[in-house]
């Protein structure tokens, strides 16, 4: 069993436990809020300064840990392959009961990148083809991959972020092929890369 210390503020500590992450026991502390629900802590291992900056993903109410519980599922099973290539490390799950209320904390890299700079757009362009390209023939639908904002650049390369509404998926074709002629990728059966094809091919 794994556990996490989640210093929240001065007055309010939360303890939460994870099955699943062998037996690392974190300390950790709020730094600030990223976007709802979304915050940057400082993660240690417990009796050392929390100094690893990583993203918590925090659900409050059991309809919401629920929910997170299946996007860390995700991170375990059709994604672990992925992780800090094309989409996020997943650095543990953890749940506990509040005042009777269930939380939960899904703890992440941290991804932050700079603005892309204009002469690297074909390329960064041709990363998040490839990312979601990958992302599908893993066997996941990420479900709001037309919203720009979950593709985040870390370095030279893309991460595909926020799987709150993916699913498993079965493409009919998980891979692009080229049409006679053109230097454009054809999908066949998958809306969703068919959209990302319009927008970033």
């Amino acid at each position: 069993m794994s556990t996490l210390e989640l210093i929240w503020d001065q007055r309010t500590v939360y303890h939460l436990w994870s099955w699943n992450n062998g037996n690392i026991h974190y300390t950790a502390q709020l730094v600030r809020r990223i976007e709802k629900g979304v915050y940057m802590i400082r993660i240690g291992e417990r009796g050392m300064e929390p100094t690893n900056v990583v993203a918590a993903k925090i659900a409050r109410g059991k309809e919401e840990v629920e929910d997170m519980e299946r996007e860390a599922g995700l991170y375990e099973h059709q994604l672990k392959d992925l992780q800090g290539t094309i989409v996020p490390t997943c650095y543990g799950f953890y749940t506990a009961k509040v005042n009777g209320q269930s939380l939960g904390c899904l703890l992440l890299e941290y991804c932050s990148g700079l603005p892309a700079d204009p002469e690297r757009v074909p390329e960064l362009n041709r990363k998040v083809l490839a990312a979601a390209y990958a992302l599908h023939a893993a066997g996941v639908l990420h479900g709001d991959l037309h919203n720009r904002h979950h593709f985040v650049p870390m370095g030279r390369d893309v991460r595909i972020v926020d799987f709150s509404v993916a699913v498993p998926h079965t493409c009919i074709r998980g891979l692009s092929r080229r049409a006679q002629g053109h230097d454009r990728h054809i999908v066949c059966g998958c809306p969703e890369l068919a959209v990302l094809e319009s927008v970033f091919g």
